[in-house]
């Protein structure tokens, strides 16, 4: 056999250094993107108003309805989307009703539930008339106010179909715009308050009728699958006004922890009984639109699993400030958010009420954040992204956000200014006081402001998406004015924590479904990936269940991470063998961690595995009935001592420890082993010309008629693609077909939901979160174009539009088995909400005064408040 020539042997030698060069480049750049954004696809086709992720290779968006260029094949524009996690790809979906400012959950059986949402809408957010069709409309979307829509596990069909049917619809009792969710024990949903039609906060000036605001609130909470009939929560009565959205979070004792306005309380929603604790600090205002970053922290077998909730800035503002329905009580655009972190501990593990609660000042953030947004990551640590330092969410017409461009007057609608473009993150593991930090972090380039959306994925990034401080989609706001502009935003990042481009542990024998109690199981991690410190890696391990939760308005709804208890072998070599108990089988733990879907991680070093979707609490195919029981096992085994080895003895060392990694000398390695790798190349390319001139002409022929080298022959993964943002499509637009990005500087102006010249200006100038009017036909009237005092009046007088039923605003679902039980999706009320209305109001000045004056103006609230 001849023996290879010198050149041949030297091509191949730099063959086999290029490609290992090439890997350790490919892993310097990864690791370089720790602490950075990367834009993965620029059209969401939705703005993401609202994230889910559905398992471990897609996300759902969801968007109001509205402009979006985007059609289906029946030309109805997209407001809502599928994101495909293996290459990043963006697919249009069906929605039916109208999901703007819905809120949402995983029940217990893994089905995504989103309910309540506004009404139908035609362009620039205008209401469609009573008589006219939602199927004559541009966008032929409807009534979302009382819709219940699901997505079954494993399914990309939205269940959201329209019917005029009031029998077996799924539909919430009453409308519900920005209602606060839980899911309870058992995996079914108690949704919570709202509005009714919408506005800024939820009350009128002078606030006469603090429940039910004239018609404009819903201070009423109710189940799904169906409980009962629908009863009045005091707590929303004494928040009136800053009480959308309430932050909510199930304690071990079954009683659910609520926070609106400045006041806090723990709600027996089983009994409606309320226990108040300590008003908020300062009388930081955390819910919309204040928009705080709000999570309970990771519950650990360290701090036996007791919950502490957190809360980072928010706003405080005056109570005329804080205006009403129709908008602000003046320019509030130079108004700096909050910067204070406290957090509250309300019970102990086994629901024993902390009777001296307090809120504690954990630390302030670098600069005030409103709808700043929590994102619980494998490692144990929290990071806040999106929002603004000035203003709060939400939108407006007004006099303040007019800005000069070009000679034009415009309207830039949103009520933020100066984005916080830079993450924070939060350790629980550090000191009080040195918990927070964002050293070492880089900026992203796009603006999340109102309708910003983030969450976790599999892979242990965080997805970033949505932004439309915009009643309708708007892709051409100026740049550079003041105030500032912002666009309606489809690019979609991801965000890459401290740990990225690490190589990751492979654990074997990951479980698909975790108990409460019962036996540990095991899982194991290879040498090759513990080698020398495997006794300090191995002690250096988490096991991390986390529920990313329904993210939309810089809340992640239901998002909560637990860490299961664990001890370990290593084994001769060097591989790590773990036995981990399931979670304690108390139905405290039950009520912290309540049934369905959650991502499984284990951490090691620092470093956490791609995540495996599992259910909590019930069998890996779920229950297929809601509600339900979970079964409680045999109580956790005490587990034994750890077994290191003496072989492997040596202490943790990686690159990206700290967030100093992010620095000059990755930079500077990445850069040497990419000029290291072309050098190899280029080396390989001419020894290998070298022995091809002295080759047999038969090879030479084989040559020419191999196939042409493409950069996929040295394994890159698929082609990046890029995809335009949508342009306007209203009869050529106001974008006139060109393809403008969300950077795009303005060229022309003319909103589409301002009205004609001769409209007035009190027409123009209110709040329109809810769906606004305008002097095209066709169109309804707002509630918000009317004075306060008819709206909210003392003799309930009803505007066009507000808590009435239309038909077909919510879908109807069927499944055979009765799946939810005896009433479960066909819990239609035996009377409209107009009628309970009516009736409510006129009991509740009776026990009004029965509790002897509850209610009474508290200063600065921004409403009525509990009494002393």
């Amino acid at each position: 056999m001849a023996r290879p020539s010198p050149s041949s042997r030297l091509a191949k030698r730099a063959a086999a250094l290029a490609t290992t060069a090439l890997a350790i480049s490919a892993r310097g750049a990864a690791a370089a993107k720790a602490g950075s954004y990367e834009v993965v696809n620029t059209n969401s086709l939705a703005s993401a108003m609202m994230l889910g992720l559905m398992d471990e290779q897609n996300v759902f968006i969801l968007d109001k309805a509205e402009n979006n260029s985007q059609r289906l094949a029946d030309g109805r524009p997209v407001w809502g989307s599928f994101f495909d996690l293996s290459d990043n790809s963006v697919t249009g979906v069906s929605v039916t009703t109208n999901t703007f400012c819905a809120s949402g959950a995983t029940l217990g059986n893994g089905t995504w539930v989103v309910a309540g949402g506004n009404q139908a809408v035609g362009y620039g957010g205008a209401a469609l008339l009573p008589n006219v069709s939602p199927d004559a409309g541009p966008y032929t979307d409807y009534d979302g106010t009382r819709a219940i829509r699901l997505l079954e596990p494993g399914s990309k069909t939205w269940i959201d179909s329209p019917s005029t049917s009031t029998a077996q619809v799924n539909m919430l009792q009453s409308a519900r715009w920005y209602p606060g969710i839980e899911v309870l024990e058992d995996g079914s949903v108690l949704f919570i308050g709202g509005a009714v039609g919408g506005g800024y906060i939820n009350r009128n000036t002078p606030n006469l009728d603090p429940f039910y605001q004239g018609g404009g609130s819903n201070p009423t909470y109710e189940y799904f699958p169906s409980k009962g009939n629908q009863t009045v929560s005091q707590f929303m009565g004494n928040t009136s006004g800053l009480n959308m959205y309430p932050h909510t979070y199930l304690m071990p004792s079954g009683k659910i922890f609520m926070q609106a306005n400045f006041s806090t309380v723990l709600w027996d929603h089983v009994n409606n009984n309320e226990t108040y604790l300590p008003d908020m600090p300062g009388r930081v205002i955390r819910v919309y639109p204040a928009s705080a970053a709000v999570a309970m922290l990771p519950l650990t077998p360290q701090n036996k699993y007791t919950p502490t909730i957190l809360f980072c800035g928010g706003s405080v503002m005056s109570d005329t400030l804080w205006g009403n329905y129709g908008g602000p009580g003046g320019d509030i655009l130079g108004i700096t958010a909050s910067t204070d972190c406290s957090s509250i501990t309300p019970e102990d593990s086994q629901g024993n009420q902390n009777t001296a609660a307090q809120y504690v000042k954990e630390e302030d953030l670098p600069q005030g954040r409103t709808m700043g947004q929590f994102i619980h990551l494998p490692d144990g640590t929290m990071v806040i992204l999106n929002g603004a330092e000035k203003g709060t969410a939400g939108y407006t017409n007004a006099t303040y956000n007019s800005a000069q461009y070009n000679g034009q007057a415009i309207n830039t609608e949103g009520l933020a200014q100066d984005p916080t473009y830079v993450p924070v993150l939060y350790d629980p593991s550090k000191p009080q006081g040195k918990r927070l930090s964002n050293a070492g972090f880089g900026a992203s380039t796009i603006a999340r402001l109102y309708h910003s959306s983030a969450v976790l994925l599999p892979d242990g990034s965080v997805m970033v998406a949505g932004s439309n401080p915009h009643q309708d989609v708007t892709l051409n706001m100026p740049t550079g004015t003041t105030p500032q502009a912002f666009n309606t935003t489809y690019e979609i990042e991801k965000w890459y924590p401290p740990y990225w481009g690490q190589p990751k542990p492979s654990p074997q024998g990951m479980p698909t479904s975790i108990q409460y109690g019962g036996s540990p199981f095991n899982i194991t991690v290879d040498g090759s990936f513990m080698g020398s410190s495997a006794n300090a890696k191995a002690a250096n391990t988490k096991f991390a269940i986390i529920r990313p939760g329904f993210s939309t308005h810089a809340m992640n709804m239901g998002q909560r991470a637990v860490y299961l208890d664990y001890t370990y072998t290593v084994n001769d070599d060097a591989s790590v063998t773990y036995m981990v108990n399931p979670l304690p089988n108390t139905k405290a733990m039950n009520r912290l961690v309540v049934p369905g879907p959650a991502l499984f991680f284990v951490t090691v070093a620092g470093v956490p595995s791609n995540g495996k979707m599992i259910m909590v609490g019930t069998s890996a195919t779920g229950t297929g009935n809601v509600p339900f029981t979970p079964t409680l096992g045999s109580a956790l085994v005490s587990l034994p001592a750890a077994v290191n080895s003496t072989k492997y003895t040596a202490t943790i060392t990686r690159a990206g420890d700290s967030s100093s990694s992010f620095g000059l000398g990755k930079i500077i390695g990445i850069a040497v082993a990419g000029a290291a790798v072309l050098a190899l190349i280029a080396i390989g390319i001419c020894l290998w010309r070298r022995k091809g001139k002295n080759s047999r002409g038969e090879k030479a022929a084989a040559r020419q008629s191999a196939a042409p080298w493409t950069s996929r022959d040295v394994g890159s993964g698929p082609e990046y693609k890029r995809v335009d943002t949508p342009v306007g499509s209203v009869n050529g637009g106001r974008f006139g077909g060109r393809r403008m990005d969300s950077s795009n500087t303005f060229e022309s102006y003319r909103m589409h939901d301002q009205g004609s010249v001769i409209e007035s200006k009190e027409a123009l100038g209110g709040y329109y979160d809810h769906p606004r009017s305008g002097s095209r036909g066709g169109y309804a009237q707002s509630p918000l174009g009317y004075e306060p005092q008819g709206r909210g009046s003392s003799q309930g007088g009803y505007q066009q539009g507000w808590a009435e039923h239309h038909d077909g605003d919510a879908g109807a679902y069927y499944e055979e088995g009765n799946r939810y039980g005896g009433q479960s999706y066909d819990d239609y009320p035996p009377r409209s909400y107009q009628q309970q209305y009516h009736q409510q109001q006129q009991q509740y000045p009776q026990q009004y005064q029965q509790q002897g004056g509850q209610y009474h103006d508290r200063q600065g609230s921004g409403g009525y408040g509990r009494a002393r």
